[in-house]
């Protein structure tokens, strides 16, 4: 890098339109803008020329609430230009991001000014036609001389040492090993006094004056638009660049199908301009008037859906999603391509074209007429069948499984309703069949016989112990299936019940007879039973033991009250209550069972004695009374009439006789010992004889009160 100053060289430079364009409006970020301090600037190079060298100032003129104007004029310092004439560069770029070489946008063209030699001097460079700008983004000026080494120029910006409001930019190659290949800050490199000087003429339209020079065809003081006189001094037209009232755009020129046509409106079909790729442009957008929203003349074929098309792609080729006609490809739109034999423009079935365009037949995959099924082809057991029935039993074609098929599901018609030959066994219920399970197993519900499994079906199954194929009870095999028995479950003659088992007590007893004294089975309360109700034979009717006692009178016994009490109606012996029942109760002294007396017991069954009413061997009289002067003594003797001689017939011979018994006054009989005792001896030896007599004769007792 050299420095002006080390050289010492002192040209003087002419300057190059010093002056300003009139009523610019200049724009310098230096303090001094009008000041080059001669010798204060840098540049790239050596041997006494420069090389590639280039200079920058960034605009922030949106900042300064310059939107959009023209730039007139450049003005910017020559530290010194030696060498002989030599041409500098004048570049514009906009700025968004970051002060880098990549990140520079040019716009506008380039400048080229031809630079005699000079010093410390200031050149202004008009922009005719202005440099229009319309952006939010910086402008960056370049100042750019080119390497002097092949013409042994030399060039330095110019600049000062006052102040400045944003940075000055140097970039240079051959000063890469300094850091310059990329635009670098000028104080970062080192030179924090070199403030480059430039100022941009930004015109300033509006302010009453027209400049031709600076592109303006009028001023009318203002920056009104569509007034006459637009926003950058040009008269209100289309075409001006200025959008107006009535314009859609306006990009400054005539020119169609750039994107604003020459009637200021967008480049678009339906703007009334016929540019390129378009046939026809009616200035709108209708379909069907003639040219269609895609500038191209109403018919099938150009794009655009219109009356009477249901689809247009753009051609007239058939089968590529919109056939020739308009109408999507497909079958039913009268034309036929590819995978139809068929098109009869319609989706109607059974008219010899059918809804999948091939003709109406079983077998297309249409069903149709009389078709129940369709699958696209004549196979059989698919699912459809080829007479175009559902795969089944009854639809006339034999396949996997039939044995037969009649086309019907009847029965007993040669082929049964599951396609399969009549047969118990076939599955089938067919005539004389109450099921059929199509298995010969026995117990599954439906037997070898074709009957529903249960008892009387004529088949012996599990829980059945015989099976004569009836429910009729008694004929051996009961309605249960089990053997005419007491104890399985059914009453059959000569039962009277039968409850399943042979319990005695439940109800119904081991003998199929109700719980009853007679029936042969001993129950509770009963002390035997011999089945029958006959009395006396060992078990009475009331199925007590045959015996005194149990209130059932049988032979032997005068009575049976049930119990062994004497003396309530019926003794315990069985007898009735009386004298001579053997049974001593109250009233008797005795009951020695007969009615004969003298034998120690008497007939009204007080003790054989004198004084108790009966009249025995050796008594002439008994009045019951041991009383005397009552008739018969206390000795049983007739007493006399008190003088001793009467003793009636069978009495007094024997007083005559000296029997021993002597008359004593008053009637009293007197006894000699000795003769008593003799009676008394014969007496007893006839009560013996007497006893044995008892059972040779019959006697008959009479009731005594």
């Amino acid at each position: 890098m050299i420095k002006r100053g080390f050289f010492g060289v002192l040209c003087v430079g002419a300057l190059l339109g010093v002056t300003s364009i009139a009523n610019a409006a200049p724009i310098t970020q230096n303090t001094d803008p009008n000041t080059v301090d001669y010798g204060n600037s840098v540049a790239c190079g050596g041997g006494g020329v420069t090389a590639e060298n280039s200079y920058y100032r960034v605009f922030d003129l949106f900042g300064l609430g310059i939107p959009a104007s023209g730039i007139r004029s450049v003005q910017f310092g020559v530290d010194e230009s030696a060498g002989g004439p030599q041409d500098v560069f004048i570049k514009f770029y906009t700025l968004n991001s970051t002060m880098v070489q990549a990140n520079l946008v040019p716009f506008g063209p380039i400048y080229t000014v031809t630079v005699p030699d000079q010093q410390a001097s200031l050149i202004t460079v008009p922009l005719n036609p202005n440099l229009s700008f319309d952006t939010q983004d910086q402008i960056v000026v370049e100042i750019n001389s080119p390497d002097g080494d092949a013409t042994g120029t030399a060039f330095y910006i110019g600049s000062n040492a006052a102040g400045q409001s944003a940075p000055s930019y140097i970039r240079s190659e051959a000063c890469a090993a300094f850091g310059l290949a990329e635009i670098t800050d000028l104080a970062v490199a080192g030179f924090a006094d070199m403030h480059i000087v430039m100022t941009l003429d930004v015109g300033a339209c509006g302010d009453g004056t027209a400049e031709a020079d600076a592109g303006e065809t009028c001023d009318d003081g203002n920056t009104d638009d569509g007034d006459g006189c637009d926003s950058n001094c040009t008269a209100t037209a289309c075409g001006n660049g200025v959008k107006t009232a009535g314009e859609a755009c306006d990009d400054g020129n005539e020119a169609s199908g750039d994107g604003c046509d020459v009637n200021c409106t967008v480049t678009a079909c339906g703007n009334n301009v016929v540019t390129a790729g378009e046939v026809c442009d009616d200035g709108n957008v209708s379909d069907g008037d003639g040219c269609d929203s895609n500038c191209t003349v109403t018919a099938c074929g150009n794009g655009v859906v219109t009356a009477g098309e249901t689809c247009d792609d753009g051609n007239t080729v058939s089968g590529d999603g919109c056939d020739a006609n308009c109408k999507p490809t497909g079958c039913g739109n009268g034309f036929v391509t590819a995978g139809e034999t068929c098109d009869d423009g319609n989706s109607v079935d059974n008219d010899g074209c059918d809804s999948n365009c091939t003709p109406t037949a079983c077998g297309n995959g249409v069903m149709a007429g009389t078709e129940t099924c369709d699958d696209g082809n004549t196979a059989n057991g698919d699912g459809c069948d080829a007479n175009c029935t559902p795969t089944g039993c009854g639809n006339n074609i034999v396949t996997g499984g039939e044995l037969c098929d009649d086309g019907n599901t009847v029965g007993g018609d040669g082929c049964d309703g599951n396609c399969l030959n009549p047969a118990c066994g076939n599955g089938f219920v067919g005539v004389g069949e109450t099921c059929d399970d199509g298995n010969d197993t026995n117990g599954d519900g439906c037997d070898v016989n074709c009957t529903a499994t249960a008892c009387g079906n004529g088949v012996l199954t599990a829980g059945e112990v015989c099976e004569d194929g009836n429910t009729v009870d008694g004929d051996g095999c009961d309605s249960n299936c089990t053997p005419s028995i007491c104890g399985n479950g059914i009453t059959t003659a000569p039962e009277e019940c039968d409850d399943g088992n042979t319990d005695d007590g439940d109800g119904c007893d081991s003998n199929c007879k109700l719980p009853a004294c007679g029936n042969a089975i001993v129950n509770e309360g009963e002390a035997c039973d011999d089945g029958n109700k006959s009395d006396g034979d060992g078990c009475d009717s009331d199925c007590s033991v045959t015996a005194c006692g149990n209130g059932i009178q049988t032979l032997g016994e005068e009575c049976d009250d049930g119990n062994n009490v004497d003396g309530d109606g019926c003794d315990a012996s069985c007898k009735s209550t009386g004298c001579g029942n053997g049974v001593v109760t109250d009233g008797e002294d005795c009951d020695d069972g007969n009615d004969v007396d003298g034998d120690g017991c008497d007939s009204n069954c007080s003790a054989t004695a004198c004084g108790n009413g009966v009249e025995t061997e050796g008594e002439q009289c008994d009045d019951g009374n041991t009383t005397a002067g009552d008739g018969c003594d206390a000795n049983c003797r007739v007493e006399s009439n008190g003088e001793g001689g009467a003793g009636g017939a069978g009495g007094g011979a024997g007083g005559s006789a000296g029997s021993g018994t002597e008359n004593v006054e008053g009637g009293c009989d007197c006894t000699v010992a000795g003769e008593s005792d003799a009676k008394t001896s014969v007496g007893l030896f006839g009560a013996l004889f007497a006893a044995l007599l008892v059972p040779f004769r019959r006697r008959r007792r009479s009731a005594r009160a």
